[in-house]
């Protein structure tokens, strides 16, 4: 999402360096959607991937409308879901996705929608490898599991939001249900560099100006205040954030999102660091407690 500025404005040449950091780091896992910047973030990609392709794992999603008279809305019929797949393909400039996720449906599309025998047309020809669901809310996680046609879900889980751990994830892990984590810095606040006058700045398209207006800020700010304890020289915040969702045993990959090569190596580098136990209880403590100490 960064790359295609819905984190405020981007410069291609920022977006490349990146990529070609996270590839030299050994990044294997690439997400994206053809929402991102209606298709600029596939295109993007696409072009950095050239001759690499080989080297990563490539998701995209499909089923938010981005362009036209129908713009915001969600749609997983057939006939939509069929030509914007085939568009993302050109889009990324690749024979095939390895993981073809629908972006965000409801229940009805989860629990039956037409969708999915698309979805297994195309695996067997080829053009997708597996397919999965990106989910907002518990229900649909849970009705994704239990349905047994996606090979993996995409949810928020972070230090401020733990519920998945608890109604998700044990299902998914008995269903052997992949699971791949967004958001694990809240959107930029587990950095812990973001500070009330920021809020100033998440304007237009931002996707900050949606998820921070009013006083959620502020509130989510005196949160990540009690995580500082996961600071010490040489770990971060944003490092120890990512760790803890790499160290769930259900967790299959997580996908935090880098500006630049410097954000990326530092993301990077949390693959190698473990939360204590104590760390891990105080952690679990504070969230269900509602940070209210």
């Amino acid at each position: 999402m960064v790359h295609a500025g819905h984190f405020g404005p981007m410069k291609d040449e920022e977006s490349l360096e990146a990529i070609a950091a996270a590839l030299d780091l050994g990044v294997n896992f690439i997400d994206t959607s053809d929402a991102y910047g209606a298709g600029y973030s596939e295109a993007l990609l696409g072009e950095a991937l050239k001759g690499k392709r080989d080297k990563v794992i490539l998701a995209t999603k499909g089923g938010n409308v981005m362009v036209g008279p129908n713009r915001g809305k969600r749609n997983f019929a057939v006939d939509y879901i069929g030509p914007v797949m085939e568009e993302s393909l050109k889009r990324l400039q690749t024979d095939y996705i390895d993981l073809y996720q629908l972006h965000n449906p409801n229940l009805e599309v989860i629990r039956g929608g037409e969708v999915w025998e698309l979805l297994e047309r195309r695996k067997k020809e080829g053009k997708i490898r597996h397919y999965g669901v990106s989910i907002n809310t518990i229900e649909e996680g849970v009705a994704a599991v239990q349905d047994g046609r996606s090979d993996t879900i995409q949810v928020e889980y972070n230090l401020l939001d733990q519920e998945p751990a608890e109604k998700v994830f044990p299902p998914a892990q008995r269903a052997n249900v992949g699971v791949i984590v967004r958001v694990p810095l809240r959107r930029g606040l587990l950095t812990g560099k973001l500070i009330l006058e920021d809020q100033q700045r998440f304007q237009g398209e931002d996707v900050r100006a949606r998820n921070f207006a009013g006083e959620i800020f502020k509130r989510e700010l005196e949160k990540v205040k009690q995580l500082r304890f996961l600071e010490r020289p040489g770990r971060s915040l944003a490092q120890a954030a990512i760790a803890f969702c790499l160290g769930h045993p259900a967790v299959s990959v997580v996908i935090p999102g880098g500006r630049n090569g410097h954000q990326v190596r530092e993301n990077a580098a949390a693959a190698d660091l473990k939360l204590s136990a104590d760390e891990l209880q105080q952690i679990t403590e504070l969230w269900r407690g509602g940070f209210s100490r």
